[in-house]
């Protein structure tokens, strides 16, 4: 079940697809970083993951789904996808933010299953990648959080 569901303001939070909804840190905080200890200490964590992702002023795009989009009170995990710029090379990066791009020390650091790829692939192959990650276990279709970053 998606709790997330668009405020009247349409410039701070919009729905752009039956899937996919926009917010900014504000807005995702208050809809999803409560309800259990658990939730707050995820979004600590998403809120590293992309701090670190950011200092290499390549982040472009960042997606969440799964658990942590629904009314779970307590989420295992974080899904993220992280749209970089088209030139983005991990090995560039201070160490510290290599790890957001390595998958082993992602889960062990934020509890985070992060995808990453550049802004290259294009709308329609980001169109295909957010429908399968929309797609649960189950076949059931769930929501997908855009962040809007700063």
């Amino acid at each position: 079940m998606l709790l997330f569901s668009c405020a009247a303001q349409a410039d701070r939070c919009r729905r752009t697809a039956s899937w996919r909804h926009i917010a900014d840190w504000q807005e995702f905080e208050s809809r999803f970083g409560g309800f259990s200890p658990r939730r707050p200490w995820l979004l600590g964590r998403l809120r590293a993951l992309v701090e670190l992702a950011a200092t290499s002023g390549e982040l472009r795009r960042v997606f969440i789904w799964g658990s942590f989009v629904t009314g779970k009170p307590a989420p295992r995990d974080l899904d993220i996808l992280l749209i970089m710029s088209e030139g983005f090379e991990v090995d560039r990066l201070a160490a510290p933010a290599q790890a957001v791009f390595d998958s082993t020390r992602a889960r062990l650091l934020f509890e985070s299953d992060v995808f990453w790829a550049r802004a290259s692939i294009g709308d329609e192959v980001l169109d295909l990648w957010l429908n399968t990650y929309q797609t649960s276990r189950t076949f059931q279709k769930r929501g997908i959080v855009e962040l809007v970053l700063p």
